[in-house]
């Protein structure tokens, strides 16, 4: 596997899969409304195909990973793209590498935490205001789950 950056057909490809599987290319964080065609982030490859993707937003001394996929989950595709991340955030001098996930998606929880995430706050109820700016957050998630909640967890640098 091979981690490269997202440009040109790589760039394409993250897109149209963020507009099907997050009904992007806007994602919601905190009360914030993020276009990702503009984040920068890698590409995991294999046998010439992407595996995952992995996009975020450097300010202010922070990196925000605004969007995690697996497409091929179990083949540690995540774990080298957060690790992309990290790489990149330490060379701006980040202070903290942190992103948000909902309440319903354990998976995630459970993967965050395995790799070394610690979990910074729970924003109850704050799908609410998600919603006003992106209408297509469904009510119910993974396992019938209502999205309510958004679980920040953080990497001190």
């Amino acid at each position: 596997m091979t981690i490269e950056a997202v440009s040109g057909g790589h760039r394409a490809f993250v897109d149209a899969q963020i507009a099907e599987s997050w009904a992007g290319p806007f994602v919601a964080s905190r009360g914030v409304l993020h276009d990702t065609r503009g984040h920068s982030g890698h590409v995991a490859v294999e046998d010439g195909a992407v595996v995952g993707y992995i996009l975020y937003r450097v300010a202010g001394g922070e990196c925000e990973i605004t969007v995690l996929e697996s497409i091929k989950e179990g083949q540690g595709a995540g774990r080298a793209l957060i690790n992309a991340a990290l790489g990149v955030a330490r060379a701006a001098k980040c202070r903290r590498v942190w992103l948000i996930t909902t309440n319903d998606n354990t998976h995630a929880i459970r993967f965050y935490q395995r790799f070394g995430f610690a979990l910074r706050a729970v924003h109850i109820g704050s799908m609410e205001e998600a919603r006003k700016l992106k209408p297509q957050i469904p009510a119910l998630g993974f396992d019938e789950i209502p999205i309510s909640h958004e679980f920040e967890f953080e990497i001190l640098l």
